[in-house]
């Protein structure tokens, strides 16, 4: 599935396949394969470490202790995220940072890596897939677009990483959790 080409659906899950290896094994993962893949590891490392604690704090207030509980969860979460109709890179990366942050709070659960980090690839490959691919392709695609817009000499996402979370304001938080505790209450009775 990796060999495809950068506008394919099987590129976004080699991606965020090999993004969220990466969360699990840091330094001990293999080198990345790509300057797409580079690039969201070390855009996702930076934001990571600006924003580790609204996310560890996301994830906690979910209470997802499931590849299940996850899978349904994630759809729910990732339309909340955009309910306010706003694309850009530093939301992307920052859900995928959220997606290596939750890889990594499952494992603690004794679910294999393997299985995790393919389910978890497949949800959001597809969500990104499905919602998203038309605005990637219009802002420059992967190796483009993505690419340069986090190079060292693009200060933007910096100064919008340090100005605002793109993804887990307090009020966004609080509305995620209450409708993913919902979701869950609803799936759960039925």
């Amino acid at each position: 599935m990796g060999h495809e080409g950068p506008d394919s659906k099987g590129f976004v899950y080699f991606l965020i396949k090999d993004y969220l290896t990466f969360a699990l094994e840091g330094s001990q993962s293999a080198p990345a394969t790509n300057s797409v893949a580079k690039t969201l590891r070390k855009a996702a490392t930076f934001l990571q470490g600006i924003k580790k604690q609204e996310f560890e704090l996301c994830i906690n207030k979910l209470n997802v202790g499931s590849i299940e509980a996850a899978k349904r969860a994630l759809p729910v979460l990732l339309r909340e995220v955009y309910s306010d109709g706003t694309d850009n890179w530093g939301r992307l990366v920052a859900l995928y940072v959220f997606c290596g942050v939750l890889v990594r709070h499952l494992r603690r659960n004794d679910i294999p890596e393997e299985e995790l980090v393919e389910e978890i690839a497949e949800c959001v490959a597809q969500y990104t897939w499905t919602h998203k691919a038309a605005w990637i392709k219009e802002n420059g695609g992967w190796e483009k677009g993505f690419v340069e817009y986090f190079q060292h000499d693009n200060p933007g996402f910096v100064k919008y990483f340090q100005q605002k979370s793109p993804l887990l304001s307090y009020a966004k938080l609080a509305a995620i959790t209450g409708i993913v505790a919902a979701f869950s209450f609803v799936i759960y009775q039925h």
